[in-house]
């Protein structure tokens, strides 16, 4: 089992676009700080986005993710004068219904705005990842798939026809899958907790048996025994890697588990719990709040 799939699984993220504009130099556009994860494919042309002081040059065919809670500009050049997006939406909008022009006239560049959102954090599990995540041309030239996927979305950018509405949001939710694939497999990823234990082998091992059997009575003993490590060694090195006891991520990892059962299914409170491991309702509900700082009714009030 792929941990990062189930991770996606859960947590349901989903591609929005706010719009797509062909810009003429000069232009800029300001993006403010958000918990959203913004994305900007370049179509044609090409841009500068700007965030924290690093400046970053995106072609035509590469894009960026930017993670939670990063403002940032695009703009012709590295030092263009921003305008805020929501100013921007309603001709956005409009230019959303026109079909693009490619390839687009010299000077100006053809961007793809949106966002992900998440019903719950992934990115706490990636914690580590540097905040501007830019796929170049040379990632995209390396993976034919990732090379297919964007060219697919150009073209149905270019030549919508039925049903083009629904291929656009499923390619934007894939380019999230690979832009994190892309980075994770880059030799700076062993920064990202998360990652340095999966590479581990043994800690490997318990994080895929959490992720694939939740509702199992783990301990930190049993745990152990599954990566063939002592109980003290393996609890020093989970703990030492992530952060967190082993305890504490199995339960966080049901009450992710459970949050998304709340939104997703019509089971009752008493059938969540016994998926993810508790024997009543009574138990389940208080760490649950404890955890997520709502009641489990709560948080299925609140999806619907």
């Amino acid at each position: 089992m792929d941990v990062l799939d189930s991770l996606l699984d859960v947590m349901r993220p989903r591609g929005v676009v706010l719009g797509r504009s062909l810009q003429k130099a000069p232009w800029g556009i300001a993006f403010p700080a958000s918990p959203l994860v913004y994305f900007d494919f370049v179509l044609a042309g090409e841009c500068w986005l700007r965030a924290r002081g690093e400046r970053l040059r995106i072609k035509a065919g590469e894009f960026v993710l930017v993670l939670d809670h990063t403002p940032h500009e695009l703009g012709s050049s590295p030092d263009t004068h921003a305008v805020p997006i929501a100013t921007l939406i309603p001709r956005l909008r409009r230019q959303w219904r026109r079909r693009p022009r490619f390839p687009a006239p010299r000077g100006s560049a053809l961007v793809l705005y949106g966002t992900y959102q998440f019903e719950t954090t992934l990115l706490s599990a990636l914690r580590g990842l540097p905040r501007i995540i830019h796929v170049s041309a040379a990632d995209i030239g390396g993976h034919a798939q990732l090379k297919a996927l964007t060219d697919a979305l150009a073209h149905e950018l270019d030549r919508p026809s039925a049903g083009s509405q629904a291929v656009i949001d499923r390619l934007i939710d894939l380019m999230l899958v690979y832009a994190l694939r892309t980075c994770l497999q880059r030799p700076d990823a062993a920064n990202v907790a998360w990652i340095a234990a999966l590479r581990d082998p043994a800690l490997g091992r318990a994080l895929e048996a959490i992720h694939t059997a939740p509702a199992r009575d783990w301990t930190v003993a049993r745990l152990a025994r599954e990566t063939g490590r002592s109980r003290s060694a393996f609890a020093a090195a989970f703990t030492a890697t992530l952060g967190q006891t082993p305890l504490a991520y199995l339960t966080r990892w049901r009450m992710t588990v459970a949050a998304n059962l709340l939104r997703e299914s019509a089971l009752g409170i008493a059938e969540v719990a016994q998926r993810v491991g508790y024997r009543n309702a009574y138990a389940f509900a208080t760490a649950f709040r404890r955890v997520t700082g709502v009641s489990p009714g709560a948080e299925r009030r609140r999806a619907r």
